[in-house]
């Protein structure tokens, strides 16, 4: 508590609040939720967050901060800049532990701002009859259905698997964002009234056509699942492999002995790279 307590007062509270406007994309509103924990007012923390976003305990951890929030901080210019991410997850792990749910959160949110309630009043009852369905349960799907389910409308989430999360599941590794983490969230989302269909898969046994039958609009959030390909000679050759798919399906090869080439330096390259560094022998080499 007091390592958070550090963190938070260390903040500015910028009026102009560049680590919102410009530097996250969801626009959270960091100032604000900061100063609600310097005043351990942790709920409305917590209400504040809701307001833009349904994943403060992802994003908490695996965000790329300093290309964003953090790295449009006032305090950066000079020195180091406020820890938001710490201070986002902090406040998702209290909500966890004090029990605020995220349905009361979001109304507790809306609520407080009487122009906007009344909007989205006024929007919920034009909408509410309306049936969505939305192809994917990763984080664009779940952030879909449960701000569709705060307006009133009836969402279905379509998951090919049987559990939802998709890449924040098995394109993520454990080391950086535990499963338990991303049930958790799930838990919270589904707890807004959304209904789940488990194993259904765009093209096999599920099609639009029959969808559009039933929904009044479809949301198809299935994801960047397949690696980009560089077109140069060889990479179609045995042994090598998508960093996507490598971490989706988790089909490693035997590293035993091996040296490990992975081409490229950003997210996925470092998550498979890390990966394999830990089911590779002491004998092996994972080259960037």
């Amino acid at each position: 508590m007091e390592e958070i307590k550090e963190k938070v007062n260390y903040c500015l509270n910028c009026k102009i609040k560049p680590c919102s406007v410009k530097g996250c994309p969801l626009e959270n509103n960091i100032p604000d939720f900061i100063k609600a924990v310097k005043e351990d007012e942790y709920k409305k923390a917590y209400e504040i967050l809701s307001k833009t976003t349904v994943l403060p305990g992802i994003c908490g951890k695996i965000c790329p901060h300093m290309k964003q929030c953090q790295g449009s901080c006032v305090r950066g210019i000079k020195g180091e800049p406020v820890n938001i991410g710490d201070i986002e997850n902090f406040i998702f792990e209290k909500a966890e532990e004090e029990n605020y749910s995220l349905k009361e959160a979001m109304q507790e949110a809306e609520g407080t701002d009487t122009i906007k309630a009344e909007k989205i009043s006024q929007n919920s009852k034009k909408i509410s009859n309306k049936k969505v369905a939305i192809i994917g349960g990763g984080p664009a799907g779940l952030t879909c259905a449960a701000f569709l389910a705060r307006d009133g409308v009836k969402a279905t989430i379509y998951e090919k698997y049987n559990y939802l999360g998709g890449l924040l599941v098995h394109g993520i590794p454990e080391f950086r964002l535990p499963k338990t983490r991303v049930q958790e969230t799930v838990k919270r989302i589904l707890d807004l009234g959304i209904n789940v269909e488990y194993n259904k898969e765009l093209g096999k046994n599920l099609n639009l056509e029959e969808l559009e039958k039933e929904y009044d609009a479809i949301f198809i959030s299935i994801g960047a699942n397949k690696s980009a390909k560089m077109g140069v000679k060889g990479e179609k050759l045995e042994g090598v492999y998508g960093g996507n798919e490598l971490l989706e399906y988790n089909m490693h090869p035997d590293y035993l002995g091996k040296m490990v080439s992975v081409i490229g330096g950003g997210n996925v390259a470092m998550d498979c790279a890390r990966t394999i560094k830990r089911l590779r022998s002491k004998r092996g080499k994972c080259n960037l």
